[in-house]
């Protein structure tokens, strides 16, 4: 479909803080065709994913949201947390007369949300703006990441509120909608890296790990369901069997999960020089590449794995937890490992396999490098999207220019 201007998109999330839906969407928002869609994003904070944006030419803007209604917790989000606080379901719906003014001044076409707490204020802001809403749904909405009553909540309002949902795995729209229902609304584009990540060339066959010791990685938001407990219980076995390695944590608590990266420090303690902790990461792939295998250890089930996808596309031979999202990109034994979540024998067998036999390792390494590049990358992702967009936008349009016609 040919359009005589572009879709104009208002892009709505909560934190502007450099974390992992955050970054899926700026990647997605630079690899737009920008003659069927032009992006607006509207973030409720400044921080580094609105810097980022402006740098790559993405208008942005920022209209505050108050820290305390940013910060609510997960378990608040739903019809019985939100609506059920006076006080907090009035200044969410302010919040949303904000953004619905915001998107009549810029003739928004859609409100495209990239966050639960987005999704709460950018479905009151399209019901009031009369715009089109697209729930961005990056979280598996499970009782394994929510208290229950919310995941009963999101799961009934994301059947009536948005216009569409997009989730970034088949496993997110799975436990999104575990009955079928609303699925026919609901369309799967997995998360993608853009052109600038996939410059790196394609990954040597080699007999020999290129440190030695071997450097084995873990990256991430440290909180407890990312499992790097387990990464540390599997490298204190290892080392208790004799197998000499480096292991690498890189990442930081950015929502309050401190008290777990404490503790984590307190684990490594026994494994002296070993363990290096790096903190917060902007250049993941530069620091990818100082590492001879990574190490995916989730414990509840991944709604995508975007590190997963980044070390394969640095050509790194790549162990998973065997659960949600990930099970979509890695094919076991073929372009990756995929083990049981939680189990730290399996995790530990697995490095040991690799860790003796690198000349596999690297053959399976070459087959990830592969997958990404045809699979997950972010033009074929915001392809998808795009294409969502003018199919519900077809109509509006049309009934748009006959509202024209008539006034005329």
């Amino acid at each position: 479909m040919s359009l005589s201007s572009p879709l104009r998109v208002v892009f709505l999330d909560h934190t502007a803080k450099w974390s992992g839906g955050e970054i899926a969407l700026l990647r997605t928002l630079e690899a737009f065709d920008r003659t069927r869609v032009e992006p607006i994003l509207v973030l409720a904070e400044e921080g580094p994913l609105a810097e980022r944006a402006r740098a790559v030419n993405i208008e942005t803007h920022v209209l505050p949201l108050a820290e305390k209604l940013r910060e609510v917790r997960k378990d608040s989000l739903g019809a019985s947390g939100i609506t059920g606080k006076l006080g907090t379901a009035v200044a969410f719906a302010g919040y949303a007369n904000r953004i619905a003014r915001f998107a009549r001044q810029h003739k928004a076409d859609f409100l495209h949300c990239n966050s639960l707490k987005a999704d709460i204020y950018g479905a009151l802001a399209g019901k009031i703006s009369r715009t089109p809403v697209i729930w961005h749904v990056r979280d598996h909405i499970d009782p394994s990441y929510l208290p229950v009553a919310a995941v009963r909540a999101f799961r009934s309002l994301a059947l009536r509120l948005p216009t569409a949902v997009i989730t970034n795995s088949q496993s997110s729209r799975n436990a999104l909608f575990p009955n079928g229902s609303g699925r026919m609304r609901c369309i799967v584009a997995h998360d993608g890296l853009s052109e600038r990540e996939l410059q790196s060339p394609p990954p040597p066959v080699f007999d020999r790990w290129k440190h030695t010791p071997v450097r084995i990685g873990i990256v991430g938001r440290f909180v407890e369901w990312k499992g790097q407990h387990i990464f540390l219980e599997a490298a204190s076995r290892l080392t208790a069997a004799g197998v000499e390695a480096k292991y690498v944590l890189v990442g930081a608590p950015l929502f309050g999960e401190e008290e777990y990266a404490t503790n984590l420090k307190k684990q490594a303690q026994s494994l002296g020089n070993r363990v290096q902790f790096t903190g917060f990461q902007q250049d993941v792939p530069a620091i990818l590449r100082t590492l001879d295998i990574l190490v995916h250890a989730s414990i509840t089930p991944e709604p995508f794995g975007q590190v997963v996808i980044e070390g394969m596309a640095e050509g790194l031979p790549v162990i998973a937890s065997d659960g949600g999202g990930v099970r979509e990109i890695i094919k076991n034994g073929v372009n990756g490992i995929l083990t049981p979540m939680g189990d730290v024998s399996s995790l530990t067998n697995a490095l040991i396999t690799w860790i003796n036999d690198p000349l596999r390792a690297s053959e399976i390494s070459h087959q990830g490098f592969l997958s990404v590049r045809e699979h997950f990358t972010a033009r074929r992702n915001s392809n998808i999207i795009e294409n969502l967009y003018l199919d519900i936008g077809k109509p509006s349009r049309r009934r748009g220019r006959k509202d024209e016609v008539a006034r005329g």
